[in-house]
């Protein structure tokens, strides 16, 4: 698949409009975060308890796109990590090397940073598409013991 191409323009921004932001945006990464896993802890539950019902060519369509999409995050993680890791020329003064240092733990940090948002990401799209190979294989199994019965009892499948 071809990436789109995009038009778009960025426009700097300043250290104070970055730092106010900050708090705003890390409150929605938390949140989305949150409902992101949500979704995916209940998904989990719903296929341990069999309440989800895919046929095994549904789930398994369904899981090349849950992976394509994790596959598509990872590989962002690593080429953003990368690039966001570098630090930024700002001087060799210890005020440069300061703000050098505090744009990259904005962009990189372990716990709030954006490349953090995309490794979360990834978790839960993992989550669930082990969810649904779980759901799939349950199915299959099930279909398989089916048959068997059937076969045994002299039907046909």
């Amino acid at each position: 698949m071809t990436p789109e191409v995009s038009t778009a323009t960025t426009t700097p921004i300043t250290a104070e409009q970055l730092a106010a932001a900050k708090p705003v945006l890390q409150q929605q990464m938390l949140v989305d975060k949150a409902e992101a896993s949500h979704a995916a802890a209940k998904l989990d539950q719903a296929a341990d308890d069999g309440k989800l019902t895919l046929d095994v060519d549904a789930a398994d369509a369904l899981i090349k796109a849950v992976d394509d999409a994790r596959d598509q995050v990872m590989g962002l993680w690593k080429r953003a990590t990368d690039q966001l890791a570098t630090p930024l020329q700002f001087g060799e003064n210890p005020v440069a090397k300061a703000i050098s240092a505090r744009f990259s733990e904005l962009a990189v940090g372990e716990d709030s940073g954006a490349a953090k948002a995309l490794l979360d990401l990834f978790k839960v799209l993992d989550d669930i598409s082990d969810a649904l190979k779980r759901n799939r294989d349950t199915t299959r199994e099930a279909d398989d013991e089916s048959e068997k019965a059937m076969k045994n009892a002299g039907g046909s499948w």
